[in-house]
């Protein structure tokens, strides 16, 4: 399917520096995006993640961009953009390995029904470690 864009070719961009948090509730996924703050600064005069926008999408949309997404990987690394197996997650990297950044908030999967919620509320994991700071090539 292609969709023709705007005669004016005016279509908002949002610069991103990766996803901060994705959450499932309501029959929807949440993705935050975020960018590093000029403003905002921890202890060592690091930037701090502000989250600048939210897509949500139905489950199929979410279904597809993945897809696509993937979809994209394939063409950079058949132009040479990217390494050869750079979607394959090493052994090392396992699921069990932390990852490079980790969201300091984890959005619970909202239950269906609210007697899910009950049963549910006794299988609740541990809290995730600390989270790790997202770096971005824009700032030193």
């Amino acid at each position: 399917m292609t969709i023709e864009p705007p005669p004016d070719d005016r279509i908002p961009e949002l610069y991103a520096d990766g996803v901060f948090d994705i959450g499932f509730g309501n029959g929807m996924v949440r993705i935050d995006l975020f960018s590093l703050s000029a403003l905002r600064k921890d202890g060592n005069g690091q930037p701090l993640p502000a989250i600048r926008q939210r897509v949500v999408m139905s489950l199929p949309g979410f279904l597809a961009s993945l897809s696509a997404l993937e979809g994209m990987r394939q063409r950079l690394e058949a132009a040479g953009v990217l390494p050869p197996n750079s979607g394959t997650v090493p052994p090392a990297l396992a699921p069990s390995a932390a990852p490079a950044f980790q969201s300091p908030v984890q959005a619970p999967v909202q239950p269906a029904s609210p007697s899910q919620a009950v049963s549910q509320a006794s299988a609740q994991p541990a809290p995730a470690a600390p989270p790790t700071r997202p770096r971005s090539p824009n700032f030193g």
